[in-house]
């Protein structure tokens, strides 16, 4: 600070040196006055640089662990869905084992026995639903083999992520039991030298207007033309209205007019009507024309065939074991289930004290102390009404040289 030297009027260096002192202690005021008007420290990137940098990480860092959090929430519902599907199949095994074990028992009779098959197969429908009804978001859960592994985020980093292995097909009718297969049953009534087979179709409806086949009666008219090489098919239900199928042309469509198929014999031709049934002409024998013909047609959708060897004691007995062994896997899967559960709510509270943690060190660095910045701006005010009046004291005191004109 520059010295003072009063008989030197014209450059009245105690006023500019109050007046300096007075703007540094507006600039402080202003500072702690910003700081409690947003509760923030750092308000702008020159308060604190190396701060402000250390703390945008922390935030980041913060709001990423808000996310996993949330998605280790969603996994546990995940697994929760997975568990109270697995948890009703094994309720249901547990009571199809029961019930195989009084059919080991020859107190049963074959009456009985049929009771307590129709009596699984109930059973076994029941667990085809659960099987088909646990999902999470569209995604089957337990009910696809192939299913590819679910990935949880459940952390910061890219990599720190949790994997839900598949949980197997838990099917009745799949690898779960020995019940044989659920599907659609196409036969012909009688024989028809012209077709080889009608089976139950691979696809499933997925056109507009197109219904899967419920069980029933169906006729298949079919006829030949050689010079055109032309097989004209259609499907009509028990009362000789037509059912509407795939055209075939690839658009998407549906028709229940004749479908006119080009075909030169050479092989046996399958068409697929698209709604749950095929049929397959023998080619051997339409190498001349072929009349306009009905072949009736007995289909069943969704059968389940239990597949027990017998009816006898020792056949239940035998199938006690294959109930047994399902009962194991879902109890295997159940355990998986569990400690992946548990694995995830460790992960949850040690991400939970983390980002308390975290929160703590970026509030020390970002937001400001209230009570210390009040007292700074209180000191500050104090100070600026002091610089104030110094400066007018400043500004009078040349006045004393005046004397010397008298």
């Amino acid at each position: 600070m520059s010295s003072s030297d009063v008989t030197r009027i014209a450059g009245n260096i105690g006023a500019m040196n109050a007046l300096n002192a007075l703007k540094e202690i507006d600039n402080e005021l202003s500072i702690h006055q910003t700081r409690l008007s947003t509760g923030k420290q750092i308000n702008s990137a020159a308060d604190d640089p190396a701060g402000l940098s250390i703390a945008t990480r922390m935030k980041s860092e913060d709001d990423g662990m808000g996310v996993a959090l949330s998605n280790i929430g969603d996994g546990q519902n995940l697994l929760s869905v997975a568990e109270s599907g697995m948890s009703n199949i094994n309720d249901i095994l547990v009571q199809m084992r029961d019930l195989t074990e009084e059919g080991a028992s020859d107190t049963m009779d074959d009456s009985a026995r049929s009771a307590i098959q129709t009596q699984l197969q109930a059973y076994a429908s029941q667990i085809n639903d659960i099987a088909d009804q646990t999902k999470w978001n569209d995604t089957q859960l337990i009910g696809s083999s192939t299913a590819a592994p679910l990935r949880l985020q459940t952390g910061v980093d890219s990599s720190d992520a949790t994997v839900v292995g598949n949980l197997g097909d838990m099917h009745a009718t799949g690898s779960l039991l020995d019940l044989g297969t659920e599907a659609n049953v196409a036969s012909l009534s009688g024989t028809d030298s012209n077709i080889t087979s009608v089976n139950a179709g691979s696809s499933v409806p997925t056109l507009s207007g197109e219904t899967t086949l419920t069980s029933g009666s169906y006729s298949i008219q079919y006829s030949y033309t050689s010079s055109s090489k032309t097989l004209s098919v259609q499907l009509l239900d028990s009362s000789g209205n037509p059912v509407a199928v795939d055209d075939g042309s690839g658009k998407g469509t549906t028709t229940t007019n004749p479908l006119s198929i080009s075909w030169d014999a050479s092989s046996d031709k399958t068409v697929d009507f698209g709604n749950g049934m095929s049929v397959t002409f023998n080619h051997s024998n339409f190498t001349s024309e072929v009349a306009k013909t009905t072949t009736g047609v007995n289909f069943t959708q969704n059968q389940i065939t239990l597949s027990l060897a017998g009816s006898t004691a020792d056949d239940y007995a035998s199938y006690m074991d294959t109930i047994q062994n399902a009962i194991n896997t879902v109890s295997s899967h159940l355990s998986s289930v569990g400690a992946m559960e548990d694995s995830l709510q460790s992960k949850e509270s040690q991400i939970t004290a983390e980002q308390t943690n975290i929160e703590a060190s970026y509030n020390s660095i970002m937001n400001a102390d209230m009570a210390q910045e009040q007292v700074d701006a209180s000191k500050y005010e104090i100070l600026q009404q002091t610089a104030t009046a110094m400066l007018a004291q400043a500004n009078s005191a040349p006045q004393f040289l005046l004397k010397l004109f008298q």
